[in-house]
């Protein structure tokens, strides 16, 4: 006998049958802390899969930080060997909201 507060799950959907390219366009509507959950989410997003250089979420923040960084943001930026992404891109948001100030 099942428990009367358990509900019924509807029928999950898979991601899988979405190809990389729609989802990456879908992450690039998440801003620079939504990318970063993004990624700790699943090794889907957050792991680079084989044959490909950067996880998803990565290169959501790739294609973002190369369209709107400015000259000027990235010069400001520190620079480390090991920096990802999503960090390039969490750095220029943080230049641009103090550039704001």
């Amino acid at each position: 006998m099942e428990p009367r507060n358990k509900r019924a799950r509807p029928p999950s959907a898979t991601l899988d049958v979405l190809g990389n390219d729609l989802l990456v366009r879908c992450a690039s509507y998440l801003d620079a802390d939504g990318l970063v959950q993004l990624g700790r989410t699943s090794a889907r997003f957050g792991i680079p899969q084989a044959g490909q250089q950067r996880s998803l979420a990565n290169e959501a923040a790739r294609q973002q930080f190369r369209q709107n960084a400015t000259d000027e943001e990235i010069s400001r930026l520190p620079t480390y060997n090991d920096e990802s992404d999503v960090g390039l891109f969490t750095g220029a948001v943080a230049v641009e909201a103090a550039s704001v100030l």
